[in-house]
């Protein structure tokens, strides 16, 4: 097999925990100067500099940094950095930002300099400054920076110091372990510095190669690597990497190729153009030459159901977090990158192939595909291919204690030699059991591609494995949605439903070392989770929730592959009971378990789930309900529904979510035996009519609803029977029109045709009343999102004015034709001369390509190819007109 060696990539990530420090001042707008900033080169001498604060990586060992007392290069205090040990549960690395508010003017210094020593001989993966936790404009990185058990003086040179005039990353750093294990290293007397001792600046691009490559128009591609090398004045060079903005960019044809100030290149047209640049006064080495051949045929769009796939990289699927796409090892020359970018899709550019390694066991231990059937790779040569040519795939196992070189590794493999064609996509699908030499299929830690170093460059696509035996047992997915649920709002409390306001701010994947792969998939348009290859998996609430007033937890969940599954609800402590589920399950599986059954789980303090087992589970409607609540309780807990009508086709009274028109009084003195109050539930602000019998508003002046055709109304009541509802005209008075049904102890929405209103004027509409006059009275009733609207798209005109619906299938189940949300297939025309009496073209409804049949008798479109639909069930087809 392919001996392993460490590959790190810069993490520029987001932060967990930041420690802020504000001040305010004001002055008189005449005394307004030119702002400057402090010069203060400082960073870390026995102690913080004035201002400067800390933030810890995601994912990285919050308490990794320390100021240590005892050890030091000089004086009395050092930064201490702790590396975690693969798999410590508090993070997998350490690696953090030391940045001040404000900003300083770094423009007199040529350098950061610091002293470094380690508890043993290591290579930081990255140490820098610029992380500013913002834009990062400035950032410059040295990698795999060697320390040892003695102090050594690190230098990293600013690229070019005009440009740090306000610059707030002062320092940052990230390292994991190295072979497994954790580390101590320590860092003193950080500090930028005027040495005045450095020369000989030699910027690069592109490794310094001069580099010619084929691209097609909108295939946007960053010019990478970009490098700076140094003379440090002592006899060595220091080599660091500077962020695209110390470049200045140039494309010899801007009307071919642009490039801009972050180094971003953009085909346009068919043709050549060579980008080079600059850094201050020096010319970089290196250039990057396309040759743009024209528009970009994309691979095919996988069709495999999201629930029976594990994607390495895919824009069709969620992929598994992949520690690299580009592992050199051991002498491959392949440059690799996966940040190409044509019209939208994601690709992997392989160029000098010889070969090269993907791998995933750092940041998800190692992958199990004991389910899976397949392994499917799109390529596409980039060249033209030679007799003899060939592509190996290596699938890496690395057994069961998840490390390499112990002896129980093992490979399987398949070669590719049929004729391969410059430009054409070839679709491979594998199947497992053809990679004979793969003695286990639990522990997958590498995929490698393998060339005979002919075909060089290619272009990756659509890595994953599947299970191609959906008729039942190898890890099939229901085609059917999860039961709807049929508790009251007020009777629940919800952690994942689409039926319900769940709990806020829920971690449905928190890092717990799983191996399990969590998905959010639809399923008949109704949010699902799937745990693919499940060994353990936690739900985390942001808070403790008090689930004390319940009486039940349910759960719907689907599989045709396990054959263990628990349940576990957990309190503080951890205190945690399972519960066994009966599996594999015939269809949805619904459970209503007593939450007596989990005793002796505080149920006061909820605050995580956990479910354990094995295959492919999807899971639905998870939340607690009161059985005994009789009827719903004596007034709404959860806000109404959230309306979903576009704005533009709607004239509001009472909603959060629109603009409401002015309403002089919801509650006028018309005699009425109750009153109405606005109150809030759940953060949404509702009308409580308290003492029902009827009850009116009055608009501030009156209304045009003529362009409406319907008002709608949301209401609660526990205890109303009958409920009437009019609009008031100036001219023609008034039509009480009641609202049914009304179902106690549960929010109704009602949608009442304007035409049921026989014969009302609605262009001068002044009132609205609701009448409960019918039923036992007085009642008390909630309402909210009373507003008229329309459906038309464009008010009764000649064209629309708002886009289509946005479809919400899963791309992985949909061929498309023509839409902006999908990849559509290669239509060749969309209108044919099929002797027609209108004409077919493409216009934009508020930014979405639209199709327009003007002068319609018919129409066709004719495909590129034939195309096979056998595997669909459905055709989907918006449409508007005014006149047809």
């Amino acid at each position: 097999m392919l001996s392993k060696t460490y590959f790190s990539t810069i993490k520029l990530i987001t932060t967990l925990i930041i420690l802020v420090v504000i001040g305010s001042c004001s002055r008189d707008i005449d005394d307004l100067e030119l702002a400057t900033f402090p010069t203060d080169g400082e960073v870390f001498i026995d102690a913080f500099s004035g201002g400067l604060q800390y933030a810890a990586f995601s994912g990285s060992k919050v308490t990794a940094f320390d100021v240590d007392t005892d050890v030091s290069y000089q004086g009395t205090a050092s930064m201490k950095f702790a590396v975690p040990d693969v798999g410590d549960p508090d993070g997998a690395y350490a690696g953090g930002a030391f940045f001040v508010e404000g900003g300083r003017d770094l423009s007199g210094y040529d350098a950061l300099t610091f002293w470094a020593k380690a508890s043993r001989s290591a290579t930081i993966d990255v140490v820098g400054f610029g992380n500013d936790l913002g834009e990062l404009n400035y950032v410059v990185s040295a990698t795999n920076v060697a320390v040892n058990s003695n102090w050594k003086k690190i230098i990293i040179p600013i690229p070019d110091p005009s440009k740090l005039t306000q610059e707030k990353g002062m320092f940052y750093y990230s390292e994991g372990p190295e072979n497994g294990t954790g580390y101590t290293f320590w860092i003193d007397e950080v500090k930028f510095e005027k040495l005045g001792t450095l020369g000989n600046y030699r910027p690069s691009i592109v490794g310094g190669q001069t580099v010619a490559a084929q691209s097609f128009i909108g295939a946007t591609t960053n010019v990478s690597p970009l490098e700076l090398t140094v003379d440090l004045g002592n006899g060595t060079d220091q080599t660091v990497n500077p962020a695209p903005a110390y470049f200045n960019f140039t494309s010899s044809d801007t009307n071919v190729v642009t490039v801009d100030e972050l180094g971003v290149v953009t085909p346009l047209a068919q043709g050549t153009a060579t980008i080079t640049a600059t850094l201050g006064d020096n010319d970089a080495a290196g250039s990057l030459t396309l040759n743009v051949t024209g528009q970009f045929v994309p691979a095919p769009t996988p069709t495999q159901a999201a629930g029976n796939v594990i994607s390495i990289f895919s824009d069709a699927y969620q992929n598994i977090p992949v520690d690299y796409y580009n592992g050199f090892w051991g002498g491959s020359t392949t440059q690799g990158t996966n940040d190409l970018t044509i019209n939208g899709d994601n690709l992997i550019s392989y160029t000098d192939l010889n070969y090269v390694g993907i791998q995933f066991i750092q940041n998800v231990s190692t992958i199990d595909i004991s389910n899976m059937t397949h392994f499917h790779l799109d390529f596409q040569p980039r060249e033209e291919i030679q007799a003899g040519d060939f592509l190996t795939i290596r699938i890496i196992d690395v057994g069961a204690d998840d490390q390499f070189n112990t002896g129980d590794e093992s490979t399987g493999e398949v070669t590719i030699n049929s004729d391969m064609m410059n430009g054409e996509w070839y679709s491979l699908d594998i199947p497992i059991s053809d990679l004979s030499g793969l003695n286990s299929k639990s522990n997958l830690a590498q995929i490698a591609i393998v060339s005979d170093a002919t075909i060089s460059d290619i272009f990756v696509d659509n890595i994953y494995f599947y299970n191609d035996n959906t008729g039942g047992g190898g890890g099939g997915s229901p085609t059917t949605a999860a039961p709807t649920p049929t508790q009251a709002d007020s009777d629940v409390i919800s952690i994942y439903s689409d039926a319900y306001t769940n709990v806020a701010d829920t971690d449905f994947n928190p890092n717990w070392g799983q191996a399990t792969v969590v998905t959010e998939t639809s399923v008949e348009g109704n949010n699902t989770l799937l745990y693919t290859g499940l060994n353990y998996q936690g739900v985390a609430l942001a808070n403790s929730t008090d689930v004390s007033g319940m009486t039940h937890l349910h759960l719907d969940y689907w599989t045709d592959n396990s054959n263990t599954l628990n349940a576990y609800l957990i309190s503080s402590g951890p205190v945690e009971v399972a519960k066994a589920l009966s599996v594999p399950t015939s269809g949805w599986a619904s459970i209503d378990i007593p939450l007596t059954d989990f005793d002796p789980v505080d149920l006061a303090d909820i605050i995580q789930f956990k479910f354990d087992g094995n295959g492919n589970i999807y899971i639905d409607n998870i939340y607690f309900y009161n059985d005994n609540a009789g009827g719903g309780g004596s007034e709404p807990t959860t806000a109404a529904p959230t309306p979903t009508h576009d704005a533009a086709d709607v004239i509001s009274v009472f909603s959060d979510v629109y603009s409401n028109i002015n309403v002089a009084d919801f509650n006028p003195n018309w005699g009425q035996s109750g009153t109405a109050t606005q109150i809030s539930i759940a953060g949404n602000n509702t009308l409580k009519y308290e003492n029902f019998n009827y009850q009116g508003t009055q608009f501030d002046a009156n209304e045009d609803l003529s362009t409406m055709e319907f008002i709608h109304i949301d209401m609660w009541t526990e205890d109303a029977t009958d409920v009437k509802f009019t609009p008031i005209s100036a001219s023609t008075g008034e039509l009480l029109v009641g609202l049914t049904p009304i179902t106690s102890g549960q929010w109704v929405s009602y949608d009442i045709p304007l035409s049921d209103f026989t014969g009302m004027s609605f262009n001068d509409i002044m009132q609205l009343k609701f009448d409960g006059q019918g039923g036992t009275t007085p009642s008390n009733i909630w309402l909210d999102n009373i507003y008229f609207y329309k459906t038309s798209g464009g008010g009764g005109g000649t064209e629309p004015t708002t886009a289509a619906p946005t479809p919400t299938h899963d791309a992985a189940d949909v061929i498309s034709v023509f839409s902006d949300v999908y990849s559509n297939i290669n239509v060749a025309d969309f209108n044919p001369n099929w002797g027609q009496s209108g004409t077919a073209t493409q216009v934009s409804i508020a930014g979405d390509n639209t199709l327009k049949y003007e002068n319609f008798n018919y129409q066709g479109t004719q495909f590129d190819a034939n195309e096979d639909l056998s595997t669909m069930e459905f055709i989907h087809i918006d449409m508007w007109t005014a006149d047809a």
